[in-house]
C-alpha cells in the first residue's frame, strides 16, 4: 500500500465528511475537558498547544474549521489544561514506531514504513502488552494505530500517578533493557529478558552483529551459523554457553550482551513513556503525512491496515 501525504483539500474533506466523534475512545471522551490539545496546522510540527475543549462538539467545530495537519492530546489530565497546570495523573504510554524499529526484515530504509514493518511493530506492541498484563498485573491496556506504528496507552489507576523514575523502570522491564544479575531464574524479569534477547538475536543478520565492538568476523559467522543453537541457549538461561560456542572472552561477551540490550531498548521510545506531559496523536484524527486514520484497535490479532484507510484515499484512483 502506497502512503502519500494528504493535501489541504483532502484534510478538509476528511474532517467535514468523515471524522466521527464515535471513534474517540471512551478513555479520552470521558476526560476530554481535562486534556491539553495540540495541533500541527500546516505540517511544521505541533506548535499550537495549550488548547482545551469542554465538549466534543467544540472539538468537532475546531477540526472542521481548521482541518489541521495533525491532532494531539495529552496523556496527562490537568485541572487547567489550557495552562498545563494542576497535574492530576497521566496514562502510561509506549510508542512503537515502525519507521524507527532497530531491526527490520522488510528492507525499507530507516524513517520509511511499509506494511511489513508496521506488522512487525504490531507484534512488538502485543509482546509488550502481554508482559504488562502477565507480569505487572495491568488490565486497562489500549492499542492505537498511530499512522506509522502503534501506541500502547495504559490507564490502570495503579500506574497513572507514577513518577518518571518508576515509569522508566517499567520500560526497562518490558523491553529487556537491563542485563539482570541472574539470567537463569525461571520467572520474573530474567524470563522477560531472555525472551526479548532471543527475539532480538533471532532477527539479527551478520551485518548487524558485526557492529559489536571487539567481535571478530569469524566469531560473528560462527554465531550466525549456529543461530538456532544460540537461541536455545538464550531461552534456556545458559548464556555462558554462548562464550564457549563463539570462543568469546568475558569482556567481549559482555559487549555482545550490551549491544543486544541497546537493540532491545530501541523497540520503543523510552522518552515518551517517562514524559508525563507528552501529547500523542488523537485516535480518530488523520495522520496527514501518510494519509491514514489514527484508530483505536480493539483486536490487535486481526488488525489490518485497511481498517485505517480514509475514504478520500479510496477515492484517489477513481
Amino acid at each position: 500500500m502506497e502512503m502519500h501525504e494528504a493535501t489541504l483539500e483532502e484534510r478538509r474533506q476528511f474532517y467535514s465528511e468523515e471524522w466521527n466523534k464515535r471513534e474517540l475512545p471512551d478513555f479520552i471522551l470521558h476526560t476530554l475537558s481535562l486534556r491539553e490539545f495540540g495541533f500541527d496546522l500546516d505540517g511544521t510540527g505541533p506548535s499550537h498547544r495549550y488548547n482545551q475543549f469542554m465538549t466534543v462538539e467544540q472539538l468537532a467545530e475546531y477540526l472542521q474549521n481548521r482541518a489541521p495537519y495533525s491532532v494531539f492530546a495529552s496523556v496527562a489530565l490537568y485541572e487547567q489544561p489550557s495552562m498545563r497546570k494542576g497535574w492530576m495523573k497521566s496514562e502510561l504510554a509506549l510508542d512503537i514506531d515502525a519507521k524507527d524499529l532497530p531491526l527490520k526484515s522488510c528492507g525499507c530504509a530507516s524513517g520509511s514504513v511499509c506494511e511489513r514493518c508496521i506488522d512487525e511493530a504490531r507484534r512488538v506492541a502485543m509482546e509488550f502488552a502481554e508482559t504488562m498484563s502477565k507480569d505487572l498485573g495491568l488490565r486497562n491496556i489500549n492499542f492505537v494505530y498511530s499512522g506509522r506504528g502503534f501506541h500502547i496507552r495504559v490507564i490502570d489507576d495503579a500506574i497513572m500517578t507514577l513518577e518518571q523514575t518508576e515509569r522508566g523502570q517499567i520500560v526497562e522491564y518490558i523491553t529487556g533493557g537491563v542485563i539482570p544479575t541472574d539470567v537463569t531464574m525461571a520467572l520474573g524479569y530474567s524470563k522477560v529478558f531472555r525472551e526479548r534477547l532471543a527475539r532480538t538475536f533471532e532477527r539479527l543478520g551478520e551485518e548487524h552483529l558485526s557492529k559489536t565492538r571487539g567481535l571478530r568476523k569469524s566469531v560473528v559467522q560462527k554465531l550466525m551459523a549456529e543461530k538456532e543453537r544460540v537461541l536455545g541457549v538464550i531461552r534456556g538461561g545458559k548464556l555462558d554457553e554462548i562464550s564457549t560456542l563463539g570462543g568469546l572472552g568475558p569482556k567481549t561477551f559482555r559487549q555482545l550482551l550490551e549491544f543486544l540490550v541497546r537493540l532491545n531498548s530501541g523497540f520503543t521510545d523510552g522518552k515518551v513513556t517517562i514524559d508525563t506531559k507528552r501529547i500523542l496523536r488523537l485516535p480518530s484524527s488523520l495522520h496527514s503525512g501518510v494519509s491514514m486514520k489514527c484508530v483505536l484497535v480493539r483486536d490487535m490479532e486481526r488488525f489490518k491496515l485497511e481498517d485505517a484507510v480514509p475514504k478520500f484515499v479510496r477515492e484517489r484512483g477513481h
